[in-house]
């Protein structure tokens, strides 16, 4: 990284850099400028050993008239993204072990034999049950077709948040 492209708005984010040889991972935590010089405060994610000492920051630099130093080994890291789960609550018109049988009659045709297993065979999508009649279903990126297929294939009396 450049001097000229330290700024503020670069506090808080991750980031990787040199630290004793290693490069090594933290989070900005502060910036501080003169005339000569920029640094970078850097809390590090794992403390770093240097003989007796435990280090749990580094500060990488560099001179504004040349670009000499630590500064030129800091990058910026993307943050991880969150996966975004949708929730619903469906209610059921009967239990759920009763419509199960049913709809479930071939275990060996389906794969399965509970609508938990049917569901949870989708990726990245889970089905609690909270009572007899009534479950939690939560999706990453799958909970279009599973509201569609419940609304095709079960009794369903009512689904809430989707």
């Amino acid at each position: 990284m450049k001097t000229t492209e330290v700024n503020e708005s670069l506090i808080g984010k991750r980031c990787e850099c040199v630290s004793f040889g290693s490069r090594v991972t933290g989070r900005i935590t502060s910036i501080e400028e003169d005339e000569y010089c920029v640094r970078v405060n850097i809390r590090l994610d794992t403390p770093q050993r240097w003989g007796a000492d435990l280090y749990t920051e580094e500060c990488n630099w560099a001179r504004k008239c040349d670009e000499f130093g630590s500064l030129g080994y800091l990058r910026v890291l993307p943050e991880p993204q969150e996966p975004n789960y949708e929730t619903c609550v469906a209610t059921f018109a009967e239990n759920i072990p009763d419509f199960e049988r049913r709809i479930f009659d071939d275990p060996a045709a389906w794969g399965v034999e509970t609508l938990k297993e049917w569901i949870d065979s989708y990726e990245s999508s889970r089905f609690t049950p909270l009572d007899e009649r009534t479950a939690v279903i939560t999706s990453e990126y799958n909970m279009e077709a599973i509201v569609k297929w419940l609304r095709d294939n079960t009794p369903l009396l009512d689904i809430r948040g989707k």
